[in-house]
């Protein structure tokens, strides 16, 4: 066993391993009596019970031991154990990881040629670098920045006015404005509950892989654990972009700005440049992914 076998997922789609498991063993069941029994002749009676419960995304199902035994002097007795044991979405998932690889239907990316080879439907694991969709972290620092420029622009007012706020406030109502704009792109962009991350593969030079993870399925829902780590990623291909085909992955394409002419994100683009100048970085802006890459459906992210 390698210590990547003993995986610990910051994304995992749990309701996609259950149902993997469930057709490559004809169902599974997802609890186990194990049952044993034997004969003492001792005086001696005692009751053993035990139980532990966790209730959280990553561990749905509990555990229990229960144990009893009664014995009289001179007389056969029997003493049975029983014992339940599960399994966690995380130890499925190992699971679903191993039978994969026993039914060779698992493919490791570590080569261009590979990449060349790849057909839809393939399921696939490599190692990448992630961040998250270049534009939604863009307008996320931009809105952070904004929340600070509101809250210094209070406490100057404030100081001025001695405590009070005036009635002319328009400053801080266009303030509000832009805030309240800034969040309505980032609902757009984040609709379905969905997020696009985007991973530089670390094994292969160049090569760029487009995951539509749900938020849902990181742990604690939060999906800044894996921004800028190195992980491991486990996944369905639905799409192979060649480096010679000309197509590309618009990462804008399930949100309401996928219909929207290239030139308005170029603007976009252009009002950071002022903002870069004073020393505050932002990502570049992308909407499209050329090849080679590839369009990843996630089963889970881990390490």
């Amino acid at each position: 066993m390698e210590p990547v076998d003993l995986c610990i997922p910051i994304y995992l789609n749990q309701q996609i391993v259950f149902d993997l498991i469930a057709v490559l063993e004809d169902g599974f069941s997802q609890l186990s009596t194990i049952k044993t029994s034997a004969t003492e002749t001792e005086s001696q009676k005692s009751g053993i019970g035990a139980s532990i419960g966790v209730s959280n995304v990553f561990a749905l199902l509990g555990v229990s031991f229960t144990g009893e035994r009664g014995k009289e002097k001179g007389a056969q007795e029997q003493t049975e154990v029983s014992q339940e044991k599960v399994h966690t979405p995380t130890s499925l998932f190992a699971k679903l990881r191993l039978m994969l690889n026993d039914k060779q239907l698992l493919k490791r990316i570590n080569t261009q040629e590979e990449i060349e080879k790849l057909a839809s439907g393939q399921f696939v694991e490599f190692r990448a670098v992630l961040k998250k969709n270049p534009l939604v972290d863009a307008i996320e620092g931009f809105k952070q920045l904004m929340e600070i420029a509101v809250l210094f622009t209070d406490k100057e007012s404030g100081a001025l006015k001695g405590g009070k706020r005036g009635k002319g406030g328009r400053p801080q109502d266009a303030n509000q404005l832009i805030m309240r704009q800034l969040d309505g792109m980032l609902t757009a962009l984040t609709q379905s509950n969905s997020l696009e991350l985007i991973g530089e593969m670390l094994d292969i030079s160049g090569v760029k892989a487009v995951l539509s993870a749900k938020l849902d399925y990181f742990s604690d829902q939060n999906a800044q654990e894996i921004i800028d780590g190195e992980f491991r990623v486990l996944g369905k291909v639905i799409r192979v972009i060649k480096s010679d085909s000309g197509d590309t992955i618009n990462l804008l394409r399930k949100t309401s700005f996928g219909r929207f002419d290239r030139n308005i994100f170029d603007q976009l683009a252009s009002a950071f440049v002022g903002v870069e100048e004073a020393g505050v970085r932002f990502p570049k802006l992308i909407t499209e992914i050329q090849g080679p890459a590839l369009q990843i459906i996630p089963i889970a992210i881990f390490t």
